[in-house]
């Protein structure tokens, strides 16, 4: 089913994270060493905190550790305890000092080898989800890019898949840090006192609350910010596209305002998510620092009244709690963050369900050749909520013979042409070759017997030599030039600035009209398929480009089945075979002689072509 890039189906948010893990597969040794390091870092920073325990003691006067049970005294005893001298306080001082350095520093080298490691992960998975977009992209059905912007494609190829690099950054690598943070410090505060850190923990639950509302209208914003980006790419991109008719029909006023309008609309989204997106932080510093004031109170009350604390280890627990406040701050942004990367994934991940060919593709029968005839039979074909664009077409084509199908715009030429490679599918009937139903052919074999020269050239910005020997295949430099040569283009050609290697800039837009086709019919004559489809190219060319450009075609028709779409009658006047469509249906067919003869609809068009225009007095 054909869909428009606006009316894609939403991908459920539940399926977007299980679908990007996948994603992580193949980088699972990175996404290992980040964990590690990671939680390594997060036990490192809770630990240095711990140590200000007996830093804070010895300061006091204080012995720096007590005989008291407990795991935090424990550790301490463990690991700083050999070298705290109760009769040296400073050097017991000078003791804690450095090893708090050396934690620190140790925790750091973990944090910058964490950061680097979850760079190279998220860059890499963003590559991997854009070429697994880009080569979808490519393989998907022609109706789907006759309904999709270009603009909203280039968005989502780019722009969409960078965004979804937020999701990996802050789940994987920031949030992971925070969370073995949060999870570090909890089990130590426990340790400390359960009572006070009960207390503690009241904020999150208040902060995840307060944050719903906002977090439901962000991923619905972020969505709309997807589409209105590809709406502004898409303006830019059409009036680049068509700067000479901008130019021409003095419309750059026009389009300025047509920009601005679409501009305006995308800051107006812009800021109103931003309003939504900043509310998180306030929120949650505001209610984090209401609960640390409760925590202060009762934990004095332990200290002076109960005496179940000692001060050191208060002033520690306090400063573990506001140390949780940075890591618990940045988890409640997560899911703040992470609406623009969810939106944005979503948006891949539409375009990656959409159906490919491949997928559709129920040929089993692999095409070895073509040998007899190309038959239509009682075809119908209509756009998805359009009428009929051909109505019961049947006709039968024989091997090396050339097929003009002429009629008035809209008459369904191009649509039965497209039927043959099966860029698109009959609605009714179905086309034969030597007598096996083209569906029932793999669509890769079929389409390696066909070949398209169009009116519009379409040249990419790539050497002369990878354009005539476009897709990749292996043709040595003497069938490339033998190619040029046979469609007149070697000469031009040579007189480039790099010859065969010269690039030719988008679209070929340092060659003429007539030089680009030229190197299209090479193009075509290198492949050799057995079966060509020509859209008339000579029309809009001068007379030594139509003579230079007709020679090419006429060698190209040699041996082949030829499907030309006549625009100008005077090109197909040899033609075995002449189709006439009108309005979907075939109604005329013969050769020029035997159409003019009949006074039909060929002979009306000829008639309008050829005959004088009347004089005017």
């Amino acid at each position: 089913m054909t869909q428009t890039t606006a009316e894609m189906r939403a991908v459920a948010p539940a399926r977007v994270y299980p679908r990007l893990l996948r994603f992580l597969r193949p980088h699972a040794w990175r996404l290992g060493l980040t964990v590690a390091t990671n939680i390594g870092a997060a036990v490192l920073d809770v630990f240095s905190f711990t140590l200000l325990i007996p830093f804070l003691n010895a300061l006091f006067g204080e012995p720096p550790l007590t005989n008291a049970p407990g795991p935090i005294n424990d550790l301490l005893r463990v690991t700083v305890g050999w070298f705290l001298d109760p009769a040296d306080k400073m050097g017991s001082l000078l003791n804690v000092i450095l090893f708090i350095l050396g934690v620190i520093v140790a925790k750091n080298t973990l944090v910058w080898v964490s950061g680097q490691l979850g760079a190279q992960l998220q860059e890499y998975v963003v590559r991997d989800l854009r070429s697994a977009l880009y080569a979808h992209l490519t393989r998907l059905p022609m109706p789907w890019f006759t309904s999709a912007k270009v603009g909203q494609v280039i968005a989502r190829v780019l722009t969409d898949t960078q965004n979804t690099k937020a999701v990996i950054t802050e789940l994987i690598t920031k949030s992971l840090m925070s969370g073995a943070q949060v999870v570090f410090t909890i089990g130590t505060l426990v340790a400390m006192s359960w009572q006070l850190t009960l207390v503690s923990l009241v904020g999150a639950p208040l902060i995840t609350v307060a944050l719903l509302p906002v977090l439901r209208k962000l991923r619905k914003g972020h969505r709309r910010l997807g589409n209105q980006h590809g709406e502004l790419t898409s303006i830019v991109q059409e009036a680049v596209a068509g700067i000479r008719l901008v130019k021409a029909f003095r419309a750059e006023a026009h389009e300025t305002a047509r920009f601005d309008a679409a501009n305006n609309t995308f800051a107006r989204g812009n800021v109103k998510v931003g309003r939504l997106a900043t509310l998180s932080q306030p929120v949650t510093e505001t209610l984090g620092t209401a609960v640390a004031v409760v925590v202060l109170w009762l934990g004095a009350r332990l200290v002076l009244v109960d005496g179940a604390m000692q001060g050191s280890e208060l002033i520690s627990f306090l400063i573990l709690v506001m140390r949780m406040l940075q890591p618990l701050k940045q988890l409640a942004q997560v899911p703040t963050v992470a609406q623009q990367s969810l939106a944005s994934a979503e948006r891949v991940f539409e375009v990656l369900d959409a159906p490919s060919e491949v997928a559709s593709d129920r040929g089993t029968r692999v095409a070895t050749g073509f040998r007899e005839a190309l038959e239509f039979h009682g075809v119908h074909f209509a756009y998805e909520g359009g009428a009929e664009a051909l109505r019961d077409v049947s006709f039968r084509a024989e091997r090396g013979q050339v097929i003009a199908l002429v009629g008035p715009s809209g008459a369904g030429k191009t649509t039965l042409v497209d039927l043959i490679p099966r860029f698109v599918q009959p609605s009714r009937g179905y086309i034969a070759l030597d007598g096996v139903n083209i569906a029932e052919l793999t669509l890769e074999s079929l389409r390696g017997l066909t070949g398209i020269v169009s009116q519009d050239t379409v040249l990419f910005n790539d050497t002369v030599r990878n354009n005539i020997a476009f897709g990749g295949r292996a043709f040595t430099d003497a069938q490339i030039e033998a190619a040029a040569r046979a469609a007149n283009a070697h000469g031009f050609i040579t007189e480039l600035p790099q010859g065969y290697d010269t690039p030719l800039g988008e679209r070929g837009a340092r060659l003429s009209g007539g030089q680009r086709q030229r190197l299209a019919i090479a193009r075509a004559l290198l492949l050799d398929p057995p079966i060509l489809i020509l859209d008339e190219a000579t029309s809009a060319l001068d007379v030594e480009s139509e003579r230079l450009v007709q020679e090419a075609i006429d060698r190209l028709l040699t041996g082949r089945t030829v499907f030309v779409i006549a625009h100008r009658l005077s090109t197909i006047q040899h033609a075995d075979r002449i189709l006439v469509l009108e309005r979907g249906a075939l109604v005329e067919s013969g050769t020029h002689a035997e159409l003019l003869a009949r006074g039909g609809t060929y002979a009306r068009l000829h008639g309008l072509q050829f005959e004088p225009a009347p004089a005017h007095v």
